[in-house]
């Protein structure tokens, strides 16, 4: 009886393996006793074959779970199938490869992700540039970018609309609402730019009429939008030291009124109330003198004397406060020499104890071999190609883009979002470091390898945006160990300044930087000179 439904069974399985059941005729075959006789044992090699092509199968579709046990199948039912072990070690290379690649991905698409919930849309629509055309997540974001922009345009249309009407207040929200969905949109700019310099000119009007609050108001209403715009920060500084003079009239120091009231009169000339305001306060101080000098004089309330100066200012409850070098910012310093955005794109800047250091302005640079008719942003002593790589500033990120694959940060790639630290590979003799020395800041470094060389002895990289520091610590973008406080070298109306670090603004201690001129400020000594990569050697300071 037990022969007889043993063939029965061994039956089953042949009948499952012929039909191609072979999860069935696995389950039959591997039966203790079925393995132990000789149609089992055909069964089982039969099915280990079926089961290596049906792992191949899966492969080649990506299903890797389901590749691997079908080869543990094929394994247990004929031990030492060399096909089965050689493909389950190409099956497992390949996973981890795949599994890698998911997990960069992933982090890439979150990055998109993060840009474009930022409003940084061009950022995004940068990061998801590697995207392959199938994948489908990427292309969901490409199409979340396109809405947005449309969504942000629209509302800049709104917001032009509500302009021509002479509703400031409303177009300002608008313009706000365009910015957090595209913050660099050219047209949201365009349209933010017309409506500061539209309440701006009304609020400096208000001002030339003597209407501060109206002045105040009208600038409160566009919040953060132009708050760099030297039109609306000339503004703010007019209701500063209006407001000072105020302060100093509460406190009865007249002639202290009198002159930030001339400092008024001289930002804004065509302020008519301002003269009578002048002369009145010229009375006052005065009259106050000559009481003072009289019988009644030790009656008088005595000027509060702060350090020498002739009045401390005490802010009005809930008043802004008053910040040093604010108002100097905004004030075009007299030129020593050259015309306003004369310096070149690249300059080479000579520091004494801290070497020579390429200064590129702007926002691309273009790196390739020095051996050119028209040599790269950043020439190298490499056989590196003419223009190997260029590197794209957008908003406060850096990419690179390669005309060929390049190494960056151990990947091999020609499109990368560049993060501080990244080791940068275009040659053997074409090595660098990518840095940011400090996020307050977009300016770049670019540190060479031991093996890259430059002309000009240049062992640094400034890729300059607005400022960078002079100094010896880690944040410094240019070193300098002779320096006594931090400096800060700064571009304005096309010309590069240098000044002591501060409380982060520009004032009027600031001195000029003229091509060729040595300067010294707080014991660092720097020259700025234009860039020649025929210059066989260059005299440093």
């Amino acid at each position: 009886m037990l022969s007889k439904l043993l063939f029965v069974r061994l039956k089953a399985a042949e009948n499952a393996l012929r039909d191609g059941r072979l999860d069935e005729a696995h389950r039959l075959a591997t039966a203790p006793d079925l393995r132990d006789h000789r149609r089992g044992r055909a069964v089982l090699a039969d099915l280990a074959e079926r089961f290596v092509e049906r792992a191949r199968s899966h492969f080649r579709a990506d299903r890797f779970s389901e590749a691997l046990m079908d080869l543990d199948k094929a394994e247990a039912g004929a031990a030492g199938n060399d096909h089965a072990t050689e493909l389950r070690q190409h099956i497992q290379t390949v996973m981890i490869a795949h599994r890698d690649h998911e997990r960069s991905r992933q982090d890439r698409l979150a990055e998109a992700r993060r840009r474009i919930e930022q409003g940084s849309l061009i950022a995004g629509r940068h990061i998801l540039g590697d995207a392959a055309k199938d994948d489908a997540e990427a292309g969901y974001l490409q199409r979340e970018v396109d809405r947005r922009i449309e969504d942000a345009q629209r509302i800049a249309d709104q917001a032009e609309q509500m302009i021509a009407q002479g509703q400031l207040r409303a177009a300002a929200d608008r313009v706000r609402k365009a910015k957090s969905i595209d913050a660099q949109s050219r047209r949201v700019l365009a349209v933010e730019a017309r409506l500061c310099t539209q309440v701006v000119e009304s609020a400096r009007a208000a001002v030339a009429e003597g209407r501060m609050q109206r002045a105040a108001d009208e600038l409160k209403c566009l919040g953060p939008l132009g708050a760099e715009l030297p039109v609306r920060r000339e503004v703010e500084a007019l209701l500063s030291v209006t407001h000072q003079a105020i302060v100093a009239v509460a406190a009865g120091d007249y002639g202290e009124a009198r002159r930030h009231a001339l400092s008024v009169k001289r930002l804004l000339p065509q302020a008519g109330w301002i003269d009578a305001a002048v002369e009145q306060l010229r009375q006052l101080d005065e009259l106050r003198t000559a009481l003072s000098a009289g019988p009644l004089g030790d009656r008088l309330c005595p000027r509060p004397v702060v350090s020498g100066q002739a009045v401390r200012h005490v802010a009005q409850p809930g008043a802004k406060a008053h910040t040093p070098g604010r108002f100097e910012e905004t004030i075009a310093l007299p030129r020593t020499s050259g015309d306003p955005g004369s310096l070149p794109r690249r300059l080479l800047l000579l520091v004494d104890g801290g070497g020579s250091y390429l200064i590129v302005r702007g926002g691309q640079a273009s790196l390739g071999r020095v051996a050119s008719d028209k040599p790269a942003d950043v020439p190298l002593y490499s056989d590196v190609a003419e223009r190997h790589a260029n590197l794209q500033r957008v908003d406060d990120d850096y990419f690179l883009f390669a005309a060929r694959e390049v190494e960056v940060g151990g990947r091999r790639t020609q499109h990368a979002l560049l993060r501080d630290g990244d080791r940068i590979v275009l040659g053997r003799k074409a090595k660098m470091t990518f840095r940011l020395p400090t996020r307050k800041s977009p300016t770049a470094i670019l540190d060479l390898s031991d093996t890259t060389k430059m002309p000009n002895d240049v062992r640094r990289v400034v890729l300059f945006d607005r400022q960078a520091m002079i100094g010896d610590g880690p944040h410094a973008h240019i070193r300098c160990r002779h320096a006594g406080p931090p400096l800060v070298l700064f571009e304005r109306g096309g010309d590069l300044w240098i000044r002591q670090q501060g409380d982060g603004h520009v004032n009027t201690d600031a001195v000029q930087l003229t091509l060729g001129e040595q300067v010294e400020v707080a014991g660092a000594s720097v020259v700025i000179q234009r860039w020649d990569t025929q210059t066989p050697g260059v005299t440093r300071v």
